[in-house]
């Protein structure tokens, strides 16, 4: 069975895989240095071809902070209507990061709740792939996994946007509304439900 991790950065990104996908936009070989690596991704992506594609992407990203985080895709109980904020200038799903001891679909709960004002009851409905991106901070370079849940929401749409996380606004899309409107999210969120929903 086909192992894949595709890693974004910016609009570019990295695939780690453990079968030879090349495609014409594709480029190999990759520069030796990561960090040069990383550099070069303008408009390009690469690909990593290896046993263990995992263990690659880990080695790889081996002098980038690590971190995790869940969120989720949440609809709107008896209703075609889903959950979306708009932050830094995006359309976006609200996460973020996983405390010690937490569990993941706790995590994504507390973050949907913190992020947007909710309050109510959340049904977990499936569990998504992960997505993960780089990207760079106060000079130091991190390595984001996003744990994705769908989830089924009843309660009060008391909507407060968090924002002190740069989020402006929180509403519900239909399923036609922001299907349409995927162009507006980042390039991690939009292939995750391009492959998931």
């Amino acid at each position: 069975m086909l192992q894949k991790y595709k890693v974004f950065i910016d609009k570019a990104y990295i695939v780690f895989s453990d079968v030879d996908q090349s495609l014409p936009n594709w480029t190999k070989p990759y520069p030796n240095s990561n960090r040069e690596l990383v550099s070069l991704l303008q408009n390009r992506s690469y690909q990593l071809v290896s046993k263990n594609p995992k263990e690659a992407m880990i080695s790889f990203f081996a002098a980038f902070q690590t971190l995790q985080a869940a969120g989720g895709l949440v609809q709107k109980d008896h209703a075609d209507a889903f959950l979306w904020i708009y932050r830094f200038g995006h359309l976006d799903l609200p996460k973020g990061k996983i405390e010690k001891e937490e569990r993941t679909t706790e995590a994504a709960i507390r973050e949907i709740e913190e992020e947007t004002g909710l309050v109510g009851q959340f049904e977990t409905i499936e569990t998504l792939p992960c997505t993960y991106h780089v990207y760079e901070q106060n000079g130091l370079s991190f390595l984001k996994q996003n744990h994705w849940f769908c989830f089924r929401f009843s309660g009060l749409d008391n909507f407060q946007p968090q924002i002190e996380e740069g989020i402006t606004h929180v509403f519900w899309l239909t399923a036609k509304e922001w299907r349409s409107r995927l162009n507006e999210t980042y390039p991690g969120i939009r292939e995750l439900l391009t492959l998931a929903c």
